[in-house]
């Protein structure tokens, strides 16, 4: 296992896929579900992850995915860890539910986030991947994720994280540009249910010289 541990709160469906792409790349895991134990369960299925509480997950992880609804990370996850933050990187990976922006407020349920951690550095990552196909993904699979943020050296942190998952990192600016994103995974859910192309959709984007070669 790699140097400090990464920080996961919420271990549903997405936070258990977050977790098992950053086990299988060799992170030590700090994961804290909720009432029912689901931090305790997933740990049980990554050796070397340790299943932990809210506040020793701010306290000791200084990269942590928020796998949790935007509401309840505004109004839950944020009142309480939101100090202990600070400094720190926080990765958001919720989408808007219907009713979640307010009227003439941010446009974007990152840049929601990011108000209610005033003092970490927050940067959009992940929520235009399922967590069916992120459970999938395997070195060699070069899935586009874009992210988004104001602080480029977190963005620099969470690139080099998931680096060597299976995922191409794209630095999308900052984070207002999260809007588009959220639309993006708002355009693959439409082709996952409506175009019946199932969970599992994603996509690549390619450059007409990607890393110096034509594509």
């Amino acid at each position: 296992m790699r140097g400090e541990p990464v920080g996961v709160v919420g271990c549903g469906s997405m936070g258990a896929a977050i977790a098992g792409l950053l086990h299988r790349n060799g992170h030590p895991l700090l994961l804290a579900g909720g009432p029912r134990r689901t931090g305790a369960l997933l740990a049980a299925t990554l050796p070397g992850s340790v299943a932990a509480d809210l506040a020793t997950v701010a306290a000791r992880a200084p990269i942590v995915f928020l796998a949790t609804r935007l509401r309840v990370t505004c109004q839950v996850i944020a009142p309480l860890t939101a100090r202990e933050l600070a400094g720190r990187v926080v990765v958001d990976v919720s989408n808007p539910d219907p009713g979640d922006m307010p009227e003439g407020g941010p446009r974007s349920s990152a840049e929601l986030v990011a108000d209610a951690f005033r003092k970490s550095a927050v940067v959009k990552a992940l929520n235009c991947v399922s967590a069916r196909r992120l459970s999938l993904v395997r070195p060699g699979d070069d899935l586009t994720v874009p992210i988004a943020g104001d602080h480029p050296a977190a963005k620099d942190a969470v690139t080099a994280l998931l680096g060597g998952t299976g995922l191409t990192i794209l630095d999308a600016g900052p984070l207002s540009a999260s809007t588009w994103i959220e639309s993006l995974a708002a355009f693959l859910r439409h082709l996952g249910t409506e175009q019946g192309l199932g969970d599992s959709v994603g996509f690549r984007l390619t450059t007409p010289h990607q890393k110096g070669r034509p594509t």
